[in-house]
């Protein structure tokens, strides 16, 4: 081949070489930034159930957000962001809860709209042929479960029942009687619980959850069950407990309480509202251990910054983050009736010494205002009768503050 074909060909040579790559450049720009399509779902649930809402792109870079948004404002509820997905969780949704869900993607400036979802939601709290709703709460002292049972007509009476484990003691929580609500059982009713009857509505709230709170209630009308709800309770902690605050090699580990269906576990460390997945293991029915750990060095990440994750299947069912309050927790919890009495004797103390105060400040007051009283007395004394009145004034101001101190000695050995 002569130099002067080698100079005419390689021109040619070069320009297909560039075009080729830049082929294969635009076929692969293709793929990282694929087309946003919207996709648009609705579904209807029972009032007082738990919905979990998802939300995927294809791609998803590290200046992207995906929030989910309901009439313009972004939700309040639980948001996870975990690998290209945005999850939220509607604990006891009701009529409020009505309405068009937005996933929107905020990228370089731009926002678009991945997913919309409409959502409707029973005014009774009946699910038709499937009467049992699974429900996914974190053991933790600000957690709270509302036990909603709303029917669609009147029934004359309407009662809650705990069953903690399969074919075990049936507990009677709440019932009507006399057209009152009676609480009754080992778990203590919560703030928001039904205190009057009205034939369409009784509410249990059980508020804070403990872990051995998780079991099967049923409300029951004369009729028979009218609604069934599965509650799993799910406990995290921190071995040893004062690892956090010494910068020691800790453990975490997350368990569930029960397994009717497959659930996957998974340890993620948050990087703000994203979880970058470090850890995960599926769960059955036939683990004798229901849980998940993780190692943590002392130069590692800080623990608070990590949640366990619970998904059936891909749903996001709930998300237990490490507080203040678990790293004081250990993964064994006591029992219901130690609980119940060491609150009780708390109450009961407590009572005892706030009564005890209040007479010692009554007391100390009242000692306080005869000795100004006294006082002014004496000094009216003084300048009408002089010394002697004064000698007397001084003898029974003496003799009062003796009665004062026998007072106090009496309040003190009374403490």
């Amino acid at each position: 081949m002569t130099e002067a074909l080698q100079r005419r060909i390689m021109p040619l040579t070069s320009t297909k070489i560039f075009i080729l790559m830049c082929g294969f450049c635009s076929r692969f720009h293709a793929i990282e930034y694929p087309p946003v399509q919207t996709v648009q779902t609705q579904n209807e649930v029972a009032h007082g159930s738990d919905v979990s809402l998802r939300c995927d792109v294809p791609l998803l870079s590290e200046s992207s957000t995906l929030l989910w948004e309901k009439d313009g404002e972004q939700i309040s509820n639980t948001t996870l962001m975990y690998n290209n997905s945005a999850d939220i969780i509607l604990h006891t949704v009701d009529e409020r809860s009505k309405g068009k869900y937005y996933c929107r993607l905020m990228e370089d400036g731009r926002v678009e709209t991945v997913r919309i979802h409409t959502l409707n939601v029973t005014s009774h709290s009946n699910t038709g042929k499937n009467k049992n709703r699974p429900i996914y709460r974190q053991s933790s002292s600000n957690s709270d479960v509302l036990l909603i049972c709303k029917t669609s007509r009147k029934y004359n009476n309407l009662k809650w029942t705990w069953e903690p484990r399969p074919n075990s003691q049936i507990d009677l929580i709440t019932f009507e009687k006399g057209r009152q609500v009676q609480l009754n059982g080992p778990i203590k009713p919560g703030r928001h619980s039904s205190t009057e009857y009205n034939s369409q509505a009784l509410i249990f709230h059980i508020s804070p959850v403990n872990f051995n709170y998780r079991g099967t209630y049923r409300c029951i009308t004369e009729t028979g069950i009218y609604t069934t709800i599965i509650l799993h309770t799910i406990r995290v902690s921190v071995e040893p407990p004062d690892g956090v605050l010494k910068n020691q090699s800790v453990v975490l580990t997350c368990e569930v309480s029960k397994v009717t269906d497959s659930v996957t576990l998974v340890w993620l460390r948050m990087e703000g509202n994203r979880g970058v997945f470090v850890k995960q293991q599926i769960m059955t029915e036939k683990n004798n251990k229901l849980q998940l750990t993780v190692n943590l060095s002392s130069n590692e990440t800080d623990p608070m910054n990590w949640q366990c994750a619970v998904f059936t299947e891909s749903t996001l069912r709930a998300l237990a983050p490490i507080t203040n309050s678990h790293t004081s927790t250990t993964t064994n919890a006591p029992s219901m009736s130690t609980e119940t009495s060491t609150v009780t004797n708390q109450e009961d103390t407590m009572t005892q010494d706030s009564l005890l105060h209040i007479v010692i400040i009554i007391a100390c007051a009242a000692i306080v205002s005869v000795l100004i009283l006294l006082g002014f007395l004496v000094f009216k004394c003084q300048q009408k009768t002089g010394a002697d009145s004064w000698f007397k004034t001084k003898y029974i101001s003496s003799e009062v503050l003796d009665c004062s101190t026998t007072v106090i000695y009496s309040a003190s050995t009374a403490q």
